[in-house]
């Protein structure tokens, strides 16, 4: 059976020296894990562009599966023909035939020949059937500056191969080649993109959930759960820790001034996260905060939460506008779990009027009425662990049709 391929551009991958090899590495390691559904592929890495090729899918589901791999500038479903000139005309009026096009479109082509024995040197091959494509299809004009469709034709050693269609990538780095954090999912729609930000700069993610039974319901954990799953169709099956927070959050209650329950909240719960990182062998804190969005993220507040841990905090959405938030959950499929009715541990013992700029001096004078490094060996210690993958969120659906 003749082998399908596409060629998959790196883009800032492209840019790395020596280490190149391990980005490559991380980014076949990927692909095969996301196609293993489909069926076994063949990984061709070269310096600044990599080869997958394949039998029997069809190039619509690699090119769906392709699309959501971090690491990939672009890629190019590319077609093998005979390497005839013949050939060549009849593959490009074919993939010319699949297209829809509008007034003032246009095309060029470009020719690669590393095969130098074949017949016709890389300008006469883009003449050529460049003619024949204009023959075929009058309505559209040749431009070679910024035309509407690029064909390319490539002459190898075994075949000629054809590509005109050019898909957008993901970009970034490849998944798992930048270590790994662990990212404090609330909800919400800020935390979930702040770990997509991350997991596309090639950061390997696991996702914390803070909940408060029965002040949080079940549903709430359930959304946080559903978000893992829309992360993970980006990276892999991804692990989820359940903190148990309601025993905390009642301490707090009960010995802190309401106006500073939020301020001491986050303290610990980066504890917490410190705790376990190094259980889990991570590097970095990953959190969804925006500078100045809530009273928690002012500087003043942002520094004394901060003062608990020497642990890098990674903050991708520190500057972003929350229409871009939101911009961004509506495109990978976040938005509408977030907008599910369900409050989370923060939202539901939320105080009315929170301090906006806390003295460091004060909040631990506060601190001092609770027995802080108990309350954080208990709930890491009852932390409860799951791996969600992709298909999560169908399992759960197939799970509630069949009690209907």
């Amino acid at each position: 059976m003749t082998h399908k391929q596409i060629l998959i551009h790196y883009g800032e991958l492209s840019t790395k020296g020596k280490n190149r090899r391990m980005f490559q590495n991380k980014m076949a390691e990927h692909i095969r894990h996301k196609t293993k559904e489909l069926e076994k592929v063949k990984i061709l890495p070269h310096h600044d562009f990599m080869h997958v090729k394949w039998e029997e899918a069809s190039y619509e589901e690699m090119i769906e599966v392709l699309k959501d791999v971090p690491g990939i500038s672009r890629f190019e479903p590319t077609y093998r023909v005979e390497k005839t000139m013949e050939a060549i005309y009849e593959k490009g009026i074919e993939l010319f035939k699949e297209l829809t096009f509008e007034s003032n479109d246009s095309f060029k082509v470009v020719a690669k020949r590393s095969d130098r024995s074949f017949e016709f040197d890389s300008m006469k091959i883009q003449r050529e059937v460049g003619h024949v494509i204009g023959e075929a299809f009058p309505e559209l004009h040749v431009e070679m500056k910024k035309a509407t469709y690029k064909l390319t034709v490539s002459i190898q050693q075994d075949a000629a191969y054809l590509s005109l269609i050019s898909v957008q990538g993901m970009g970034g780095l490849p998944y798992g080649s930048s270590g790994k954090g662990m990212l404090m999912l609330s909800g919400g729609f800020d935390s979930p993109i702040a770990g997509y930000q991350m997991l596309k700069r090639g950061l390997e993610i696991e996702a914390v959930h803070f909940s408060s039974p029965p002040y949080t319901s079940p549903q709430a954990l359930e959304k946080a759960k559903k978000l893992t799953a829309v992360l993970a169709r980006y990276s892999t099956p991804m692990k989820f820790h359940n903190v148990p927070f309601a025993r905390i959050q009642e301490e707090i209650k009960e010995h802190i001034h309401e106006d500073f329950s939020m301020t001491v909240m986050r303290r610990i719960m980066l504890r917490i996260m410190d705790q376990l990182l190094i259980k889990n062998k991570a590097m970095a804190i990953v959190n969804g905060e925006s500078l100045g969005q809530v009273a928690s993220q002012t500087l003043q507040s942002m520094s004394v939460i901060n003062e608990v841990t020497t642990t890098p905090i990674l903050r991708p959405l520190i500057a972003v506008d929350k229409n871009e938030i939101i911009s961004i959950a509506e495109k990978i499929g976040t938005y509408d779990i977030s907008n599910e009715p369900y409050e989370d541990c923060c939202t539901v013992f939320a105080p009315k009027k929170p301090k906006t700029k806390p003295k460091l001096h004060t909040i631990q004078e506060m601190e001092a009425a609770l027995d802080i490094p108990a309350l954080i060996q208990e709930a890491v210690e009852k932390t409860e662990v799951m791996t969600i993958d992709e298909h999560y969120l169908t399992e759960q659906y197939a799970n509630f049709t069949e009690l209907l």
